[in-house]
């Protein structure tokens, strides 16, 4: 099979050629139809968790996808993320646990949509959730994947939305998320002007503060009735053919780029 595929940490990203993998005790193989790309897909190739547990070499980076389980033909969609680091869905194929977020891809989504859905349109989800009765929502970092998805959300559930881009002069809001402050300072800094205050990028010392995505089938069903409803739009920048996607980790301005099979 094809993949895009880093040789060690910090490498750039390849076109190889690979075994397809094979499915073990409670896996699927799924035939990827799309992947898209998350940050935390380059940082995991750069060596996030280099001293986490095993990795592949050459490193598939990949978390989201939609695809078809192969022998059964059930179409899926959802987190591929498993361990070992590197099996990613840059690839043609992909193994997957069972017990992952994954769930039914409806025949009238569009496949690259439903790749591009469900680590930032969960991520989203759960933050504008986590904002309880809050009327008003400062969200600094509006136009990336979770940003624009959170905007979204948060104003089809009636909340006031102020969006801050990186370097503008925040305003007082009931809450706050950040999707850009990479270190304690500059969000503190932020967090002042609302007193319930959600960072996605460090762990802070107010265990209130922090914020972990736990993903979901209900959670992904839930998303794409939304798509599917007209209720949220995905923004999707870029559809790249898998051969041609060793640039992916380059900026291409707001919106989610997705590879296509």
């Amino acid at each position: 099979m094809w993949a895009i595929a880093g040789a060690d940490f910090g490498a750039e990203l390849e076109l190889v050629e690979l075994p397809e993998p094979e499915a073990g005790p409670n896996e699927l193989k799924v035939r990827l139809f799309a992947a898209s790309v998350n940050p935390f897909d380059r940082k995991v190739v750069d060596g996030m968790l280099r001293g986490s547990g095993e990795h592949r070499f050459p490193l598939v980076p990949g978390t989201d996808g939609a695809g078809e389980v192969v022998g059964s033909g059930e179409r899926i969609f959802g987190t591929f993320f498993h361990r070992p680091v590197g099996v990613g869905t840059y690839a043609e194929y992909v193994t997957v646990p069972a017990g992952n977020a994954l769930a039914p891809l409806p025949e009238d989504l569009d496949p690259a949509v439903a790749a591009a859905l469900p680590t930032a349109g969960m991520t989203a989800l759960q933050l504008v959730e986590s904002l309880g009765s809050a009327e008003s929502v400062l969200i600094i970092g509006p136009n990336g994947g979770v940003g624009s998805f959170a905007v979204q959300i948060a104003r089809a559930a009636g909340k006031r939305v102020i969006p801050v881009g990186r370097g503008d002069s925040p305003v007082e809001a009931d809450a706050l998320i950040d999707l850009v402050s990479a270190d304690r300072s500059s969000f503190e800094a932020n967090a002042r002007y609302a007193p319930l205050a959600f960072n996605t990028n460090y762990v802070s010392s107010d265990p209130a503060q922090n914020f972990g995505m736990k993903g979901s089938r209900e959670t992904l069903v839930r998303l794409a009735s939304m798509v599917q409803a007209g209720d949220l739009s995905v923004p999707i920048a870029r559809r790249v053919p898998l051969r041609e996607a060793t640039d992916v980790f380059a900026g291409h301005g707001p919106g989610k780029t997705v590879i296509i099979m």
